[in-house]
């Protein structure tokens, strides 16, 4: 697992590395000639780029910028997906779009906007009843020592 964890971290680490080389190592693959490049233009350079790591060689696709991890496995050569903390922010940005615009809407289960009359007549009621126990204690202090009451 410790292992797993490291190889991860170095394929995040060297993602920005592998960018910054891909024109310089864009080489064409001869095996590739005359093939469509899968919707980058022919003079882009190749789409894949590859540096060895540490249990395998990282992938980067240069069009995407997504990164995997592929290495040998019990069924052959397999490349993973190398998590990436853009998606989570994504993911994230995606779900609170969503809350604005049903907040928006005005759709039932959602959150009631701040400033809700209900809320308002709550705080009230409970400002009132703590102002009435506290003018009654002061009252019952007052009489006991002979003063008027408030």
């Amino acid at each position: 697992m410790t292992r797993h964890l490291y190889l991860i971290a170095g394929a995040v680490l060297a993602a920005p590395l592998l960018l910054a080389a891909a024109p310089a190592s864009a080489q064409p693959d001869p095996g590739r000639q005359g093939l469509p490049s899968m919707g980058a233009p022919a003079e882009s350079g190749p789409r894949f780029t590859f540096a060895p790591v540490e249990g395998g060689t990282l992938k980067l696709d240069t069009q995407t910028g997504k990164v995997s991890l592929c290495a040998k496995g019990p069924a052959g050569f397999a490349c993973e997906a190398v998590p990436d903390s853009r998606d989570a922010y994504e993911a994230e940005i995606t779900r609170l779009q969503q809350e604005i615009a049903a907040l928006k809407a005005g759709r039932p289960g959602a959150a009631p906007p701040p400033g809700d009359p209900s809320e308002l007549d709550a705080a009230l009621d409970y400002a009132e009843r703590f102002y009435s126990r506290l003018k009654a204690f002061i009252d019952r202090m007052r009489a006991a020592e002979g003063q008027e009451r408030l």
